[in-house]
């Protein structure tokens, strides 16, 4: 960036295949819903009645390369589609290690990162960026678990397993170190003007490590991230995993919201619910189902049955993880108007 600073992020423009979103309503809301989105958000973190469940629909944008890129694509996507959150997506990843992490001692050589220059800071000013530009906007900044960070730098779950093997106690310094950058960088980014994280976890329930394996190398360095986003009134934690996810252990994750893909896993949202009742569920929309064919029928249908589970409370319509980049995004466009037929 030039010595001006960055350039500022501009309004979404409506692209023609998407003109026949219906008219805007009494307080600038699609189809005439009484409340902004923060305001809807905040009610169904309440247990209050809305107007309408809110709606929440992503995919990467991985075109983009800085924190001007990822902002505009942000603002572009949730902007003209209307959604209820802004998910700023780790498309600016945690940065590789240098040297790698070929051998186990390496995990002790991890630095502590700046979070005033560098990828931290990247991430932080593109939350800056969309926030400038959607002052009214409620905003989620992603970030992956250390667990699931440190799979991914060190290549994979069986590299990791083999290194915790070979030295455990290097491998937990290298992610104490990890979950301290993501907790500086949570702190940094609801300062610069998320409302929460969307944290998304792995290792637990997804096939890659058991129970007694994760209480040991996640759940405590899960709860040290989670830390740093305590100001946080929007916090998502992702559970990725299949049915035998487990909830117990996460009752005391510093979370508003809890998501995970409900229609794969065949995890009922009411299950969840009944297990964490003071929470909010996100989820009742297949990622890779109907939406993906445009078969708005059985995606109407998904989320009357996700809305019927959960009593019209408590509720937040989504994927249970990303939808495919390569979705038409007139079926997402669709999804949202339908959303309003939920109103009442």
């Amino acid at each position: 960036m030039g010595s001006g600073g960055p350039r500022p992020v501009r309004p979404p423009q409506l692209p023609v295949s998407l003109k026949d979103i219906p008219p805007t309503g009494p307080k600038g809301q699609p189809g005439g819903c009484d409340m902004q989105a923060r305001e809807r958000l905040q009610a169904v973190l309440r247990g209050d009645p809305v107007d309408r469940p809110p709606l929440a629909l992503w995919h990467h944008f991985r075109s983009s390369r800085t924190p001007a890129e990822l902002a505009q694509a942000t603002v572009d996507f949730f902007g003209r589609l209307e959604l209820d959150i802004f998910k700023v997506m780790p498309d600016l990843p945690y940065p590789e290690p240098e040297g790698g992490l070929s051998e186990a001692a390496a995990w002790r050589d991890l630095p502590l990162l700046p979070d005033d220059s560098g990828r931290l800071a990247e991430i932080a000013e593109t939350v800056a960026l969309v926030r400038q530009a959607r002052p009214d906007a409620a905003i989620v900044q992603t970030v992956f678990s250390p667990l699931a960070t440190a799979i991914r730098l060190v290549g994979g779950r069986d590299r990791l397993a083999d290194h915790l093997e070979e030295d455990a106690r290097a491998v937990h310094q290298g992610l104490a170190v990890i979950a301290d950058n993501l907790a500086r960088l949570g702190a940094a980014c609801i300062r610069r003007g998320a409302d929460g994280m969307y944290f998304a976890t792995a290792g637990q329930a997804d096939g890659l490590f058991d129970a007694r394996t994760y209480a040991s190398i996640g759940r405590p360095y899960d709860l040290q991230a989670l830390a740093g986003c305590g100001a946080g009134w929007l916090n998502v934690v992702h559970m990725h995993g299949g049915a035998q996810l487990n909830w117990d252990w996460a009752a005391d994750y510093p979370a508003q919201v809890f998501s995970w893909s409900d229609r794969q896993t065949g995890v009922p949202l009411a299950e969840v619910a009944q297990r964490l009742p003071a929470r909010t569920v996100m989820g009742g929309i297949d990622e890779f189902g109907a939406i993906m064919r445009g078969d708005m029928d059985a995606v109407a249908a998904e989320m009357h049955d996700a809305v019927r589970q959960m009593g019209g409370r408590r509720l937040i319509l989504a994927g249970g993880c990303s939808v495919p980049d390569e979705i038409d995004e007139a079926h997402l466009a669709a999804t949202r108007r339908l959303v309003d037929q939920l109103a009442g």
